[in-house]
């Protein structure tokens, strides 16, 4: 299949399979409106308070690589990249992971503990991935897990002190631009 139909497959496939099911039994077992309890609906204004930080962190971050790493930024993204790495990757695994499970799990436990276990599902959900890059080694696994369990537990906390989904999906998202231009 041809790159541009193949990322579009592959778009259409992860909203199938992540986003939809979720938006369904938000609305059928929980009997709730799927945009608010997922926290798509509101908070969007407390979320844009934090941009400002948000940005700062990320132009330091480019800062950083650019000048004391001397990185070079790639900017030859392919579409698929742009697709659904940086733009669909951020809205459904936080639509699922945040939105969905946190949320869900804080029913149940304290929110640290909630946070820890989505994290750690988060974590076991790029396995698939690494193995199928052929990224499964050791000190790669390590480092990546750690990685992103950090990451799983710093986009929890945006999301419990905003109540808002999309600071969370936006940080994801710029994150994952960092990682294609940067490796």
């Amino acid at each position: 299949m041809e790159s541009v139909p193949r990322a579009i497959t592959s778009a259409i496939i992860k909203i199938v399979i992540w986003v939809i099911p979720v938006i369904l039994l938000a609305k059928v077992i929980d009997k709730t409106d799927p945009f608010s309890f997922l926290g798509l609906r509101h908070n969007f204004k407390k979320s844009l308070k934090w941009i400002y930080w948000v940005f700062l962190v990320f132009i330091l971050y480019i800062l950083l690589n650019i000048t004391v790493l001397d990185n070079k930024i790639n900017l030859h993204i392919g579409f698929d990249e742009w697709l659904n790495v940086f733009l669909l990757v951020g809205i459904t695994e936080e639509i699922v992971f945040r939105g969905f499970i946190l949320n869900k799990l804080m029913d149940s436990f304290r929110f640290w503990i909630a946070n820890t276990i989505t994290s750690l599902l988060f974590v076991l959900i790029h396995f698939p991935i690494w193995i199928y890059k052929g990224l499964f080694a050791f000190h790669y696994i390590l480092s990546s897990s750690i990685t992103i369990f950090v990451l799983g537990a710093l986009f929890g906390y945006v999301y419990k002190k905003t109540s808002s989904l999309w600071l969370v999906i936006i940080i994801h998202s710029f994150y994952n631009l960092l990682v294609l231009i940067f490796h």
